[in-house]
């Protein structure tokens, strides 16, 4: 029972300092948001890709999509010119993320999706049952845990759900709390680098009655160069057969792309 208490107390501390480093607008990253809308990544790309191939996202089909920590909503930009019939919504806990993406769409004439505040863990009910898909990029290795956002996922009650990020295709699971440092060895940045086993990850989907679970390793087609700073970003390895590691600092990054449908 103290263990258990501890566990939570610690897992309360922990999301805290994730969610302060969200809404500190001191802590945010504004350049990484703001350079997907210039030239969206390759894993959206290829993500979109697949969700064309097995039939969750058609160009000419009027869907309502709803994008959970959206950040700036690059990535339901660059959908809302790809799927132009759809809607979409992204939802952050970040008000300046918020308000800078709605103000990049107004005038950009963007009038298929949109941003509102909102917090994963806490989502408004107005939401439920008003989405065809729900998506989450990039989002579930840097939160503490999983089951607590693939629950929030499936209250939506949404027919399919969609998923990026590092998973291992196998029964472990690895918690990796990342401290990066400036020069005079303080930490600069705290951040989570989980690696979620997908055995474990699709149970969860399937006990809340998404039962048809698709899943697919993502590989980058494009080399990407080491930073010349030795902290976290990613930059790709070429091995003999062809194929690139991607790898952040001293990590590899196992991305999986998951589609979960009822």
């Amino acid at each position: 029972m103290q263990l258990a208490c501890r566990t939570a107390v610690k897992w309360r501390i922990k999301m805290k300092q994730r969610l302060d480093e969200w809404i500190d607008k001191g802590k945010v990253d504004t350049d990484y948001h703001e350079r997907q809308f210039r030239a969206p990544y390759r894993s959206t790309v290829t993500f979109c890709d697949w969700l064309d191939e097995i039939g969750l996202m058609v160009s000419n089909r009027e869907l309502r999509i709803i994008d959970l920590c959206s950040g700036q909503g690059a990535n339901i930009y660059y959908m809302s010119k790809r799927y132009p019939k759809s809607t979409f919504l992204g939802i952050d806990i970040n008000a300046e993320l918020v308000d800078k993406g709605n103000e990049f769409f107004r005038d950009n004439g963007i009038t298929n999706c949109s941003l509102a505040v909102g917090d994963i863990y806490n989502l408004d009910a107005k939401y439920i049952g008003g989405f065809q898909g729900v998506l989450s990029f990039q989002t579930l290795s840097w939160l503490p845990e999983y089951e607590s956002p693939i629950k929030a996922m499936t209250k939506l009650e949404p027919q399919w759900i969609a998923i990026t990020s590092l998973f291992y295709d196998g029964q472990i699971s690895c918690t990796i709390n990342v401290k990066e440092y400036d020069d005079s060895l303080k930490i600069q940045r705290e951040s989570f680098y989980n690696v979620y086993s997908l055995p474990l990850v699709t149970k969860c989907l399937k006990i809340s009655g998404f039962n048809n679970c698709q899943v697919t390793p993502f590989e980058i087609d494009i080399d990407l160069p080491k930073p010349n700073k030795k902290l976290m970003g990613t930059y790709t390895e070429k091995l003999e057969d062809g194929h690139r590691m991607q790898i952040s600092g001293p990590l590899l990054m196992p991305w999986f792309f998951i589609a979960a449908s009822k």
